[in-house]
């Protein structure tokens, strides 16, 4: 019996060929699905559908000239996609026993009961007569927190998720939600999200329309959440937008209005931040939270932690904890980087908050997607909680108001609040208002309070809200995870037909360049050289992704380039030089420096560079001149003693080289010192001295026995040319295997 994994695996791949025009291969893969199915319906479509295609080759063959051709294919691509989509439903439904598809056939059984089983307007939904009663204009509307009002916006919800396709009762549900007044914006808010959802299961044009309909619609909380999901879809179907022309020319016609490139553009970011979720978590687990728990008894005595309890100062934040955190730069670094990934919209809650989804609440699917408010009746508790030393309904207002939180991670907040003893509500409160205070004041300081603020802010925490849902709610398993993957929006079809500004798509590019992603922002960099071949900073960029990701070949060939428009920088030079040593061509590598040189003859560095290059390519004496220059500035210098000791020993002037070794011991030897000067009293007859600094080398942490045969291997020609038999060596290694057993 076929699984779902089977079932997902044959629709993808089924997909994946369409869009490849390898329709042969596609109706041999839906008709394997078909069968699954048992249906006759499907069958008769899918011998239609090789009929229509068998006919269409003959037709090409015999060289009959059919204008009506491309749209009929066109129009059989669309036709194998969306029986597809069909089969797929169908053999979920009967094979994955989700959650989903049971609520969807009780959601079934309650239509049955009104008679009209199919439902043709919006006149035939059960639950009409309390929409009606909704938005009659004669009557008062029910109160938001009204257990009838709410158990309406939770079947049409329901009802927006679980339709496969939307008609004409689809339609103007939507159309009357969008008209009425009555309908609050977090409850439109909510059929957004339950409009995705039901997209992302069962593809229909029609969704995305709706969902550019409530794009429109003036209020932020709404209309960023629509563009969101609107996005998200057209990543999700990019393989089908083409086939569905009306999506794109609305868009376009909505492009200004909807301030769309702008909108993409934050989304695609936000989206790709999302990849970062657990290893910043990871980080502040790891990294930040011991740094603070190393200086906590003297954050404890500075900021007077017991003295909080007795009595609140109100003087606001600690002038002390700067001067705390100045005898910790690390962890004060630590923390500016916290605060400003949080400020970029960074998931740095995540993890702290993803323990915290236990609470019944999120046992109901739509909790995990409605936005935060003080309406819901779900803080009813938290409001009764009111006390002289903890004001709920502050509390709630601050939260609502913070853009640091997303919508999930406020109701976990709130409700573990409800556990706490009052004096820890009381400190919680003080430090949060106070925080928030801060936060109101920084928001205002880079004057970012207007509606582009609020747009970006719900764009940050409803995608947040969605990464939560997809990743660690318990309906997970159900859906697909749009957040798998690259995430790269930049590369589609979509992106590629609406945003015509190379500063967004430059944007990305620098945003996924900063934070390491090299090989995506390496695929934006070359495709903006096509259009401005000549870019110094994209030549630049783009050499240094290739050399990041290891094609060092690639990185020399563009960073070359750079020198057909004017003389490359020091910074190039010095990449140059880089790839050239990784690609062991010292020869091109000191060509490189010594152009660098010149440009700079003062930089030691480029002295030493061009010392090495004479080293590796046998060039001992020239070498030795280098770092002699470099010696003679900067005396005792280790870095520098240690290749002048290797080139005497190399030149066979043991002498000479065991008094460099002894200067570079007076220093921290390491275990390369300790082999590198080992051979040196070998060569000078001292086995017994040489033995023992082998020894000490292996036992160096983090080198082991391999290592060090690797570097005899690669120091065997030298040390034979110092007079030592090559026959002794493997002796020797034989004799360190023993010593090393005892």
């Amino acid at each position: 019996m076929i699984n779902v994994r089977q079932i997902n695996t044959r629709y993808s791949h089924l997909c994946q060929l369409v869009s490849a025009r390898k329709v042969k291969d596609a109706l041999d893969v839906l008709r394997g699905l078909v069968g699954e199915t048992g249906f006759s319906d499907f069958f008769i479509q899918q011998e239609h559908m090789e009929h229509t295609y068998e006919q269409m080759l003959n037709y090409m063959l015999e060289g009959v000239q059919d204008p009506e051709r491309d749209r009929v294919y066109r129009k059989l691509l669309i036709s194998i996609l969306e029986l597809a989509d069909r089969v797929r439903d169908l053999l979920m439904e009967k094979h994955s026993g989700w959650h989903t598809y049971i609520l969807k056939q009780e959601v079934d059984k309650k239509q049955e009961l009104t008679g009209k089983s199919v439902i043709e307007t919006m006149d035939d939904l059960s639950f009409k007569r309390e929409l009606d009663e909704l938005i009659d204009e004669e009557k008062k509307s029910p109160d938001a927190s009204d257990a009838g009002r709410r158990n309406l916006s939770l079947e049409i919800f329901r009802h927006l998720w679980l339709s496969n396709r939307y008609n004409e009762a689809e339609n103007s549900l939507t159309a009357a939600i969008l008209s009425c007044s009555d309908f609050l914006w977090y409850e439109k808010a909510l059929f957004i999200s339950g409009i995705l959802l039901s997209a992302l299961r069962y593809w229909d044009e029609e969704k995305l329309q709706r969902l550019m309909d409530f794009a429109v619609e003036a209020e932020q909380e709404v209309s960023a959440r629509a563009i969101v999901a609107v996005v998200i879809l057209l990543y999700r179907y990019d393989d089908r937008i083409e086939f569905y022309p009306n999506i794109l020319h609305r868009l376009k016609l909505l492009k200004d209005e909807l301030k769309l490139e702008e909108s993409i553009e934050k989304i695609a970011l936000q989206m790709i931040r999302t990849r970062d979720t657990l290893e910043i978590g990871r980080k502040l687990q790891e990294d930040l939270m011991p740094e603070m728990a190393k200086i906590k008894p003297r954050l404890e005595d500075k900021l007077k932690m017991d003295d909080i309890l007795e009595e609140q100062t109100g003087e606001g934040r600690n002038p002390d904890w700067e001067s705390v955190f100045s005898e910790s730069d690390d962890l004060y670094r630590k923390v500016e980087e916290f605060m400003k990934l949080q400020m970029e919209g960074a998931d740095v809650y995540m993890t702290t908050f993803a323990h915290l989804k236990q609470f019944p609440f999120f046992r109901e699917l739509t909790n995990w997607l409605v936005p935060f408010h003080q309406d819901n009746p779900e803080l009813a508790e938290i409001y009764q909680a009111s006390s002289d030393v903890f004001d709920p309904e502050i509390f709630v207002e601050g939260l609502k108001k913070t853009p640091f939180l997303c919508n999930s991670d406020k109701y976990s907040f709130i409700f573990n609040i409800r556990y706490l003893p009052d004096d820890q509500k009381k400190m919680l409160s003080s430090a949060f208002m106070m925080e928030l205070e801060g936060m109101q004041e920084m928001i205002q300081d880079e004057k970012i309070m207007s509606g582009d603020f609020t747009r970006k802010t719900v764009f940050i925490q409803y995608i947040q809200d969605l990464y939560r849902f997809f990743k660690i709610s318990p309906f997970k398993n159900e859906f697909e995870d749009v957040f798998s993957g690259k995430l790269n929006l930049y590369k589609s079809y979509f992106f590629r037909e609406v945003v015509e500004n190379d500063a967004i798509t430059r944007n990305i590019a620098e945003y996924l360049f900063e934070k390491n992603h090299f090989e995506e922002a390496l695929d934006i960099f070359d495709m903006l050289l096509e259009e401005h071949p000549a870019d110094r900073e994209l030549l630049e960029k783009a050499g240094y992704c290739y050399q990041k990701e290891g094609n060092y070949r690639e990185a020399v060939r563009v960073y070359s380039r750079i020198g057909l428009s004017g003389e490359p920088s020091l910074w190039t030079l010095k990449n140059m030089g880089i790839c050239y040593r990784k690609l062991n061509d010292y020869q091109q590598a000191l060509e490189i420096y010594e152009r660098a040189s010149q440009v700079n003859p003062d930089d030691q560095t480029f002295e030493s560079l061009i010392g090495y290059c004479h080293l590796k390519t046998g060039n001992y004496e020239t070498a030795l001149k280098h770092y002699f220059k470099i010696e003679y500035a900067n005396p005792g210098n280790q870095h520098i003693l240690r290749p002048i000791a290797w080139c005497y020993f190399a030149l066979g002037e043991l002498e000479k080289s065991d008094r460099y070794f002894r200067k570079v011991f007076a220093l921290k030897p390491g275990h390369y010192d300790y082999i590198n000067y080992g051979h040196v009293q070998w060569a000078l007859g001292n086995k017994k001295e040489a033995i023992e600094l082998y020894i000490k080398s292996l036992k160096e942490p983090q080198f082991e026995m391999g290592d060090y045969l690797k570097t005899m291997e690669e120091d065997r020609p030298l040390l034979i040319k110092n007079g030592i038999n090559g026959k002794d060596i493997p002796l020797m290694l034989d004799y360190l295997h023993y010593r090393l057993r005892k």
